[in-house]
């Protein structure tokens, strides 16, 4: 009896973290890396015109933001784009992947669906596990003066050439975690 108490104790703990639902009125993001290839290297990552946080390795960052049109993107050796339509009050998952480059790691964007079932898994063990990265409104603010000439640049290279270039995948309001 001790021993299914503690165990019904140890999930209950451990689904404690688990995806946070957003404030009625906004929807959240989670940019999420379960494998640990390019650990060293941190993804940069943005909304549209504004730089959102960063994090190496294993790790997840949980984005609240508004709902609605979406363009987020990321920056290693180079940019991947992804656009979203997001609805109020719901969870949303992308997958940061890790890819080889010719000098750093490379990343891409995937929209993750509950129908994922092996990504899912993955992604729920770490967020089940860790904390997310923590990214201070003071470093928010600084990272996006600092980043406002680039941040102009990539999306102007996104309209002009890149959107044009390749499919960009896109998360629409059914993809949502936990319907």
């Amino acid at each position: 009896m001790l021993i299914l108490a503690l165990f019904a104790t140890g999930l209950s703990i451990s689904y404690a973290q688990g995806f946070e639902p957003p404030a009625e009125d906004k929807a959240v993001v989670y940019f999420v890396r379960p494998s640990g290839m390019g650990a060293a290297i941190n993804f940069r990552y943005f909304d549209n015109d504004q730089y959102i946080g960063k994090f190496n390795g294993a790790k997840y960052m949980r984005y609240e933001c508004e709902p609605g049109e979406h363009l987020f993107w990321a920056r290693s050796e180079n940019r991947d784009w992804i656009t979203a339509e997001l609805e109020a009050g719901k969870i949303y998952i992308v997958e940061c992947k890790a890819q080889m480059g010719g000098f750093k790691a490379r990343v891409q964007l995937v929209p993750v669906g509950q129908e994922d079932a092996k990504a899912m898994k993955k992604i729920a063990k770490l967020v089940n596990k860790k904390e997310p990265v923590d990214i201070t409104e003071e470093e928010l603010a600084e990272m996006n003066a600092e980043l406002t000439e680039y941040i102009q640049e990539s999306l102007e290279k996104y309209e002009t050439k890149f959107k044009n270039e390749r499919p960009v995948l896109h998360i629409s309001p059914e993809m949502a975690y936990g319907k």
